[in-house]
């Protein structure tokens, strides 16, 4: 059940209602990369950076930063949304998760 709830809402963010899809606003796909990077990294977007280490706490961090400044989706609203789509990508393969995570990485972890 917990992961039909994480998938229905990860689904729910991803389509814009005709008003914010015509925004610059990238919540979307903020959420989605820190979703995936957490997910391949197994690191919690709830309660970043409690206990964060490795290589890619700094690429989930700079990611959720840029997310908290988007509109809308600011401090845990951005976080939930992250967690929801955490919950998409851990039902993915490790190998798609990777290479999510790698792009993502490269687009907004610095």
């Amino acid at each position: 059940m917990a992961g039909f709830v994480r998938s229905a809402l990860f689904a729910a963010l991803l389509v814009a209602t005709p008003a914010a899809a015509q925004t610059a606003s990238q919540a979307q796909d903020l959420s989605n990369c820190a979703g995936a990077v957490a997910a391949h990294a197994g690191l919690d977007v709830l309660s970043f950076p409690n206990g964060a280490s490795g290589e890619w706490a700094p690429v989930l961090g700079a990611i959720l930063e840029r997310l908290n400044r988007e509109e809308g989706v600011e401090g845990m609203t951005g976080r939930y949304a992250a967690s929801a789509a955490k919950g998409y990508w851990l039902e993915q393969s490790a190998a798609a998760r990777a290479r999510v995570a790698n792009e993502c990485r490269a687009r907004f972890g610095s």
